[in-house]
């Protein structure tokens, strides 16, 4: 059931709406979500403070932004900004956007808000000239987006759960627009009635007739609800919403099914219309200056120099702050019928403004007005001692202080044990939060210490070395979280592994399409069979540990695995729109054509924050190894996921620091320098993503022996170098308009690619580029790094069952390879002229490369032997090894 709530303020901005309306110093919202009290802070800053279990409310409260006034729907809470009158919501909407409410008029500034249960309206500035009779309100929200034009000068709108209402100044008339459906509001207005101010409830208004009694008048009704609700009141002895008492008030508000009021000689709450069970009885012998509802429960500001809030009803929040304002603070004077109110611990820090309070109307019986309302104080009512008829009077006269006395006692004899209550329980909660953190974080770096020590202490607690990879137990394995999935299992998920449920096949693993029992669509990767298992279950365990060490939007996720006898497969999150490699070389041409220049940019950049993680905040670094388009999945969003870490390594701890490692991985992506010196960083993997970037541009193939120019590298660089980028896009997409985008990307691949690991960037600041890139691309107009949204730059968030339960309903590529392995990978020495570019080719790539991009080394440049082989011709053009790196190898090998 939809809620609603709406707060009625006793004051007003710049002298506009006279204290109407349905903007206060405080706000109260609810919803599935949990209530939240938000309010003007009591030192008359303008900042706002949020408490409740509403998380999304209290964890997103603007620290500086200063308010207005402020005002609350079903999960939101919106105020009026003081710098610029335009309204800013923050919490959780399916239909009002959080910040600044869209769409909005550029030169828009309004005096108040009133929020709804789905919806926000604002009341614009008066207008002036010829359209000074006219006012204007904007909505947004369910049904209700529109600006709307009215004949006459608005005083104050409010707003219901599918309605709004406003007072309209001169006549002091009421009218409403909106649906009426539920409550019937608008047809039951009443006619030819002046009112001083109005209150919406959730299916009822209510509103203080002008007069010297000023009763309340309420109409509407719940259509829905009402004959089971006039069951329930008249078994409970409770009068309907619309029988308002006859007492004068000086303030009303409407909740779901209720409406309060102040009492105007008394200062006292009085609530009528529906109570839900276990209801907090409204307080008793309390003064209120003000009073906000909330869908079944309401809350005030107590009167006096405490201004404590106090709450009744049934759902209220729990924890309140210790003071909250009884008003705004406004520059203008107070108006008739206002005194200013006067407080040291609530003062207003503008100069010249101050909060105005709504005067008190006539005195109770038996006492008679001692002094009127001015605009320094209220009205004073004192006994009249002559004719005491009740034990009360009778009690004051003997003792002048004793009534006011008995009011403050018996409130803080019930606010103070709650207030202690929450104090004691804020102190536990904050110790028990820290100590949590404290161990949580302890456990967590219990194994991650990036040096040298901490590399010998992982050492000691459970892994090895074993040729350059570092891996865990098996025992440690089994505590991590991926979950551990029977064979049996998986057979049946997949059909017996049938060649009909084979999505794709490497060379030394297949994967399969499965449906788990509790309908998860997965992909499961099987090793094959081979006399060498050693070799297969290396692989499979250091896939299983990294995976399960690593959490990224852009790392595919770990299910779990398999490992009984001498099987061994992994559970993966399936992909639903295969691998990149198949989207960029793959029949038929429509499938090329699915990734526009932007989405490819897009997985450019996804793709490099997923390896940022690996270099940069993993502990220790993650060199991938294998980094290939075949090795990037996408899933049904568009969304990239790096995948395959079957030849990762755990870096070193400073990774400027090589590891001694025998070369492996795919060709025409395998870093030069790690193949010829067997020299390992994180550049490593830069150099095949810079490949990869090569291989997005143009939609060629890393090797591709059809062309004259095989190597991809060899082929592209030097046309980028000389400017010509055109060249390399790929034919089958249309230009961008401005190829400028594309020219940033294709000269960050030039670098990716260099000979040299320490001329090539980091992995940091190849992903900035590519955002710029792509934020060019999209048409921001900023150089500096975008802010992207959430699905560009960290992908879906969404949980891996649900995913997967998307992936089976809306797979596009239900027969084609979805996580697809294409493995070339290599352990032995290849041929330079097929695994790099060659010499030659380099060479012209380094004459067209300006002095500030490369640095060359005259002595390594000089005496040049192209005749030789490719191997010596290669490292010549690398370089010959430093003295350190010369001992490192001969170390080592």
């Amino acid at each position: 059931m939809p809620l609603f709530v709406l707060m009625v303020v006793a004051s007003d901005l710049n002298g506009l709406v006279d204290g109407l309306g349905s903007m206060s110093s405080l706000a109260i919202s609810y919803g599935e979500y949990g209530s939240a009290f938000c309010s003007l802070r009591s030192d008359g800053s303008h900042l706002v403070t949020c408490y409740g279990s509403n998380q999304a409310i209290v964890g997103s409260t603007p620290l500086f932004d200063r308010f207005a006034g402020l005002t609350a729907g079903n999960g939101f809470v919106c105020g009026l900004l003081m710098n610029n009158s335009k309204p800013l919501c923050w919490g959780t909407s399916g239909f009002v956007a959080m910040g600044v409410p869209r769409p909005m008029a550029e030169f828009a500034e309004f005096v108040e808000l009133s929020a709804g249960d789905h919806h926000l309206c604002g009341l614009r500035k008066p207008q002036m000239g010829k359209r000074r009779n006219t006012s204007l309100v904007d909505c947004w929200g369910y049904n209700m987006t529109k600006s709307h034009v009215f004949e006459g000068q608005i005083q104050s709108v409010t707003a219901g759960s599918e309605f709004n209402c406003g007072l309209f100044s001169q006549n002091r008339s009421v009218f409403c627009w909106g649906d009426e459906t539920s409550s019937g509001v608008i047809s039951r207005v009443p006619r030819n009635v002046k009112f001083r101010k109005i209150s919406a409830g959730g299916y009822h208004v209510c509103g203080i007739i002008e007069g010297i009694e000023s009763n309340v008048s309420c109409w509407g009704t719940s259509w829905e609800s009402e004959e089971e609700i006039a069951v329930v009141m008249a078994r409970r002895g409770q009068v309907s919403v619309d029988s308002a008492p006859h007492d004068a008030m000086i303030s009303v508000v409407g909740g779901r099914f209720h409406a309060c009021g102040i009492e105007s000689y008394s200062r006292e709450v009085v609530c009528w219309g529906f109570r839900v069970d276990m209801s907090t009885q409204p307080p008793k012998g309390v003064r209120l200056y003000e009073i906000a509802a909330g869908d079944y429960f309401t809350c005030g500001i107590v009167a006096d120099r405490s201004l404590s809030p106090v709450c009744w009803g049934a759902g209220f929040p729990t924890s309140l702050p210790l003071a909250v304002p009884p008003g705004v603070c406004r520059s203008s004077g107070c108006e008739n019928g206002f005194y200013e109110y006067s407080n040291s611990s609530s003062s207003c820090k503008s100069p010249g403004s101050r909060i105005c309070v709504p005067c008190s109307n006539g005195c109770p019986s038996q006492m008679y007005q001692k002094s009127e309302c001015t605009k320094a104080a209220d009205r004073v009512c004192e006994y009249n001692c002559s004719s005491c008829t009740s034990i009360e009077c009778s009690s004051n006269c003997s003792n002048p202080n004793t009534y006011s006395d008995k009011k403050t006692e018996r409130f803080w004899s019930l606010q103070l044990p709650v207030i202690v209550a929450e104090i004691v329980f804020g102190v536990l909660l904050v110790i028990v939060v820290t100590l949590t953190a404290i161990f949580y974080v302890r456990y967590k770096l219990r194994n991650c210490k990036c040096s040298t020590k901490g590399l010998k202490r992982i050492k000691n607690n459970g892994f090895q070395k074993d040729g350059g990879k570092i891996q865990p137990d098996l025992d440690e394995l089994k505590i991590r979280r991926a979950q551990v999935f029977s064979y049996d299992e998986l057979e049946r998920a997949t059909g017996g592994f049938t060649e009909e449920s084979q999505v794709g096949k490497g060379s030394f693993s297949c994967v399969f399409k499965g449906v788990l029992k509790d309908g998860i669509v997965v992909a499961v990767k099987r090793a094959i069979l081979s006399p060498d298992m050693k070799k297969n279950s290396m692989e499979f365990h250091n896939e299983l540990d990294l995976l399960s060490r690593l959490n990224h939007a852009h790392l595919l996720n770990l299910l779990g695995y398999c490992e009984e006898g001498e099987q061994r497969l992994l559970v993966y999150e399936f992909m639903a729109n295969g691998s990149l490699h198949q989207h960029l070389h793959g029949n038929p041409k429509a499938l090329k054509e699915q990734l526009d220049w932007v989405k490819r940019v897009t997985i450019a950049v996804q793709a490099a924050r997923g390896i940022e993680y690996l270099h940069g905040y993993a502990c220790p670094p993650v060199i991938h190894r294998d980094i290939k388009s075949s090795n990037i999945l996408i899933d049904e969003e568009h969304n990239a996921r790096v995948a395959d870490f079957g030849l990762s390594l755990l870096g070193p701890a400073n990774s400027s620091s090589p590891l001694a490692e025998l070369p492996a991985g795919t060709l025409g992506y395998l870093d030069p320098e790690y193949y010829r010196l067997h020299y390992l960083t994180t550049k490593s993997d830069v150099y095949s993503f810079g490949v990869l970037l090569l291989e997005i541009l143009s939609g060629r193939k890393a090797i591709d022996m059809q062309f004259e120019e095989g190597n991809i590298v060899e082929w592209a660089v030097p046309l980028i170098k000389a400017g010509e980028i055109h060249a390399i896009l790929d034919p089958v997409l249309t230009p961008p308009s401005d190829p400028e985008a594309l020219k940033r990307i294709a000269n960050v691949a030039c670098k990716c690619v260099r000979m040299r690991g320490k001329e090539r960037p980091s992995m940091d600041k190849v992903t900035t580029a590519l955002e710029r890139a792509l934020a060019m691309l999209m048409g921001s107009p900023s150089n500096d790094q975008p802010i992207l949204p959430t699905e560009v730059v960290l992908g879906s968030s969404r949980m891996h069952k649900k995913s997967s339960q998307r992936s089976s309903n809306r797979s596009e590529l239900d027969g084609d390879v979805a996580v697809e392995v294409e493995d070339q990978r290599i352990e032995f020495r290849a041929p330079s002229w097929i695994t790099f570019p060659s010499v030659a080719s380099s060479q012209r790539r380094k004459s067209s490369v300006s002095e500030a991009d490369v640095v060359v080394d005259p002595k390594a440049s000089e005496n040049r032997n192209f005749n030789g082989d490719g191997l010596r011709s290669l490292e010549e053009e690398i370089g010959p090894a430093s003295p350190q790196e010369h001992a490192f190898l001969q170390h080592n090998f």
